[in-house]
């Protein structure tokens, strides 16, 4: 069963919110930390914004291809992604404070295990990650804050 949540894309700022939560926790810095708690302020909550980030990093990764032959390992591994994401959300509405790091770990771990190129450090994977998706949602979103 695909995960199919239509939702608004991340604007720039919250993806840059959110990568900047991520590096402050792959860190250790709480000094870090403290900075991007309090810019969240203004924003959706870290839940909120870390779950959006989830199911772009996610998605893409697990999701079946369009052009791809389909078999049992590519439907096993759409699955795995839909349940991991749906596994984030429950967790999300049941415990928000460990949700925050739970989800960012989620992501931090994902980014280490399935995305890094081998030889890359997880830092670098993760600002590299984040230049792809300022690029993605500038480009979903105009200059005057209209969505494309």
């Amino acid at each position: 069963m695909p995960y199919a949540q239509p939702r608004t894309p991340l604007t720039p700022e919250e993806v840059e919110l959110a990568f900047d939560y991520l590096l402050a926790i792959q860190a250790g810095s709480e000094h870090a930390l403290g900075t991007v708690i309090e810019r969240t302020k203004a924003a959706p909550a870290p839940t909120v914004l870390l779950l959006a980030l989830a199911e772009d990093v996610i998605l893409p990764v697990t999701d079946l291809a369009a052009d791809a032959d389909p078999c049992a390992d590519s439907f096993a591994l759409e699955e795995v992604g839909c349940v991991l994401l749906a596994t984030l959300q429950e967790w999300t509405r049941e415990c928000v404070p460990s949700a925050i790091w739970g989800i960012a770990n989620t992501i931090i771990r994902f980014t280490e295990n399935v995305l890094r190129q081998e030889g890359e450090d997880t830092v670098d994977a993760l600002k590299t990650m984040r230049t792809e998706h300022l690029e993605r949602a500038r480009a979903a979103h105009c200059a005057d804050g209209e969505r494309r």
